[in-house]
């Protein structure tokens, strides 16, 4: 009669093993996922910077320099209304250069915990085969 009770004690043995080492798996997955989040957010923040570098340059450079471009255009002999549309224009793309730039480095692919999905996938592929064998 002891020898299922020896048998039934080793089941729990394992199934309680099993359990902590999931626990232990999920606690790593989660320490890793936020701290490949953290590196993200800290990457998103070099964007944000960009936004407002962006920002600065479209609005302090563009009333710091249109003055002196148009006057420059209208000294090739442009209408001024032409002179001032021309000159708005290209500082508009030099915005648009960095507004475009910042929001790649904003983007939700850039953003994704890559090495933390990796490594779960990496860990089902695991149980798998542990559980074949």
């Amino acid at each position: 009669m002891t020898q299922p009770t020896d048998q039934s004690t080793d089941w729990r043995r394992l199934i309680g093993d099993t359990i902590d080492e999931a626990r232990a798996l999920v606690r790593a997955e989660i320490q890793l996922a936020k701290q490949e989040l953290s590196e993200n957010a800290a990457r998103a923040g070099g964007g944000v910077v960009l936004f407002v570098i962006a920002a600065l340059l479209g609005f302090a450079g563009f009333n710091a320099l249109a003055v002196a471009a148009v006057l420059g255009v209208m000294a090739l002999g442009v209408a001024s209304h032409w002179a001032a549309l021309i000159v708005a224009a290209g500082f508009l793309v030099v915005a648009l250069v960095f507004l475009l730039i910042g929001k790649s480095r904003l983007s939700a692919k850039g953003l994704t915990p890559n090495r933390t999905i990796n490594q779960i996938k990496s860990d089902v592929n695991a149980v798998k085969e542990m559980t074949r064998a």
